[in-house]
């Protein structure tokens, strides 16, 4: 397995929503630490990279939720060094504001070099609200749409699919048009952190046969097929590269600020060739946990979290889990 990038994640701001398939599964609070100790310490990782670690891309985030007072700086370290957050950013879990306060954060955020921000809508507003965890959060997020819109901000509306939602996305989608949303893309969400729970809420091919044309032609064009489906093909796509994640966390802080780029790499990269080794192929894991029958749509990537997922279960903490995004992680490409 190929690294080809280094991310250093610090989830220090707290999320005001509490949406029922956080992939973090953050509870209104922080897990990470201070903004500027981990500033400092990705810096260091950053410069060391240029010359120890040419080939690799190193990244710097932020979490649970962009609601912090460092937004600006943040913004401007996140250009400074290549980061996303330099040009886009997720905006959902912001703190109630006025119409005026809104308005000089999206404009702040643009003159910063923002270039799109990106907003979820779960449904419609009393159901959003429900699924977010929170009243009020359909009307905060419009607010900034409409902040953005004035503001000539590029807007991406994302819009999970599931099965509780599915007959609301037409109405949804022309109510944000008349707000001035331009830009649309569904997908179905990801079984990490409390996605999990939402298991049986996955759209079936009928289900999604069903969607109007509006809908399917904003859909991930990411190859997606029935569990039946891939299982009737067998022939499995493979991943040959991984981004790997350091998240920051209190407890062990001390330790990384003692590491090089190069040990931080090596840590992370034997946490993965543990995970990679410990774990059936693909192929292993369709054998025993594959459903011929299913008929819900899956990325594979998503498929195969989900078997792995099942043999974690039976293995009762004895594998290490490199799809846990509130601690050390692993995406493969």
């Amino acid at each position: 397995m190929q690294t080809t990038s280094l991310g250093i994640a610090n989830y220090c701001v707290k999320c005001n929503a509490n949406c029922r398939y956080c992939l973090l599964a953050s509870r209104h609070q922080t897990s990470g630490v201070d903004y500027t100790r981990a500033k400092v310490f990705f810096e260091r990782i950053f410069e060391e990279a240029k010359t120890k670690l040419p080939d690799i891309r190193c990244y710097f985030y932020i979490g649970y939720c962009m609601d912090t007072p460092e937004l600006q700086d943040f913004i401007g370290f996140s250009r400074k060094t290549g980061s996303p957050g330099g040009n886009f950013l997720q905006m959902n879990g912001f703190a109630e504001r006025s119409k005026e306060e809104t308005e000089k954060l999206i404009r702040g955020i643009k003159d910063a070099g923002v270039q799109m921000i990106d907003l979820t809508f779960y449904g419609t507003e009393s159901y959003h609200d429900r699924f977010a965890g929170r009243k009020g959060d359909f009307r905060i997020l419009l607010s900034m749409l409409r902040a953005a819109v004035q503001a000539e901000l590029e807007v991406n509306v994302s819009l999970p699919l599931i099965r509780e939602n599915k007959d609301q996305t037409d109405e949804l989608i022309q109510f944000l048009k008349a707000q001035g949303a331009s830009r649309f893309y569904a997908f179905l969400p990801h079984s990490k952190g409390r996605g999990r729970s939402i298991m049986d809420q996955r759209l079936v091919k009928q289900e999604f046969d069903s969607l109007s044309d509006e809908v399917k032609a904003s859909f991930t064009k990411t190859e997606t097929r029935t569990e039946a489906e891939w299982l009737e093909k067998r022939a499995f796509p493979e991943f040959k590269n991984r981004d790997l994640i350091l998240v920051l966390n209190p407890q062990e802080m001390s330790r990384f600020e003692k590491m090089s780029c190069e040990e931080i790499l090596g840590y992370l990269e034997n946490l993965d060739d543990r995970f990679l080794q410990a774990m059936p192929s693909a192929g292993a894991l369709a054998e025993r946990y594959g459903d011929p029958e299913n008929q819900q749509l899956f990325r594979f990537r998503d498929l195969l979290l989900k078997w792995q997922q099942q043999y974690i279960d039976e293995a009762k903490g004895a594998i290490y889990d490199m799809h846990d995004e509130s601690h050390h992680f692993s995406v493969h490409l």
